[in-house]
C-alpha cells in the first residue's frame, strides 16, 4: 500500500524531479540501513518485471519506462519501493481468526518470561534473500517507575510511566551486546529461541507486554500493523477510545486492531 501511494506520486513527476526525490530518499535510506545493498546473485532487471507486476495496470508503463531511462542508485531505489513489505487490514483479521490460540499462547507465555515491574518490546527481522541484511533483533526495556521514585536529569522516561532502561536496534543474534542486554532481565539465547518460536507459531513479527499487550503482525511500507490485547472485554468508554478509524480499530471482545503508520505515507487504516 505505502509503496503503490508513493510510486504514484513519483510516476506524476518530471524526471528531473524523480532523479532529485530518488537522490535523497536513496541517500537517507543508505544512511539509515548502514550501507544495505542488493546481493550480488541477484539480477535486478529480471526481479523488477516481476515486482512491477503488483503495480495497478495503469502505472506500469510509466513506472518501467522511468526505471529503464534511470541511473544505477535511481534504479536500486525503485527497485527497493517496489520490494517493500505490504500487509493490509484484512490479513490481519484473517490471520488472528486462523491463528487466535497460538496469539493468546504467545501473550501468555511471555508474560512469564518478563522480569515483574519489566516491560519488554521486541522484534525479530528474518534474513533477507535480496538484500545484503541479516537476521536481527530489536529489543527495548521498560521498568514501571515507582510513585515514590526520584527523577534525574539524565533518565529517559515514557509518557506512559516507564522508565527507559535500554533499547537496542538490530543487533545480531548471538553476539556479546546482545547477550549483555538480555542479561539484564534474566534471559538467554534459548529464552530468545522460546519467543522466536511462539512469534512464528502465531504469524507475528513482535510483541510488547505490558497492561495492554501490543503484538506485531506484519510490517507494511514503514507503517506497521498490530493487535492491541486488554485483559478484559473493552468498557463502552474503551471502545469508543480504541475506535477512532484511523489508528485504532475495535475489533471485538478485548481486541483492538492498530496501525501505526511510519515517518512518510499513510498514518491510518486503508478505508476499503
Amino acid at each position: 500500500m505505502f509503496a503503490q501511494h508513493v510510486i504514484f506520486d513519483l510516476a506524476k513527476k518530471t524526471m528531473k524531479q524523480i532523479a532529485l526525490i530518488l537522490a535523497i530518499f536513496y541517500s537517507a535510506i543508505n544512511l539509515n540501513a548502514q550501507n544495505i545493498k542488493f546481493r550480488e546473485n541477484i539480477d535486478k532487471d529480471s526481479l523488477f518485471n516481476v515486482a512491477v507486476q503488483k503495480l495497478p495496470i495503469e502505472m506500469r508503463g510509466d513506472f518501467t519506462k522511468t526505471y529503464k531511462s534511470g541511473n544505477e542508485q535511481e534504479k536500486e531505489f525503485l527497485l527497493f519501493m517496489t520490494l517493500m513489505p505490504e500487509s493490509n487490514k484484512q490479513e490481519l483479521i484473517a490471520n488472528f481468526e486462523n491463528k487466535k490460540t497460538e496469539i493468546q499462547r504467545l501473550k501468555t507465555e511471555f508474560q512469564k518470561l518478563v522480569p515483574k515491574n519489566y516491560v519488554v518490546d521486541i522484534e525479530f527481522k528474518p534474513e533477507s534473500k535480496i538484500l545484503t541484511v541479516s537476521e536481527e533483533i530489536t529489543i527495548k526495556i521498560y521498568k514501571v517507575k515507582k510513585k515514590e521514585e526520584k527523577e534525574y536529569a539524565d533518565e529517559i522516561e515514557r509518557s506512559d510511566d516507564l522508565k527507559v532502561i535500554s533499547q537496542n536496534w538490530n543487533l545480531k543474534p548471538n553476539s556479546n551486546e546482545l547477550g549483555k542486554i538480555i542479561k539484564s532481565i534474566g534471559w538467554t539465547n534459548q529464552t530468545l529461541d522460546k519467543i522466536k518460536k511462539l512469534l512464528n507459531d502465531a504469524n507475528c513479527i513482535s510483541i510488547e507486554n505490558g497492561k495492554i499487550t501490543t503484538i506485531g503482525f506484519a510490517r507494511s511500507g514503514m507503517g506497521k500493523y498490530y493487535y492491541k490485547i486488554f485483559e478484559k472485554p473493552l468498557s463502552e468508554k474503551s471502545k469508543t477510545e480504541y475506535n477512532n478509524n484511523c489508528q485504532y480499530i475495535f475489533y471485538k471482545d478485548n481486541i483492538v486492531l492498530e496501525y501505526g503508520g511510519g515517518a512518510i505515507g499513510s498514518q491510518c487504516f486503508e478505508k476499503h
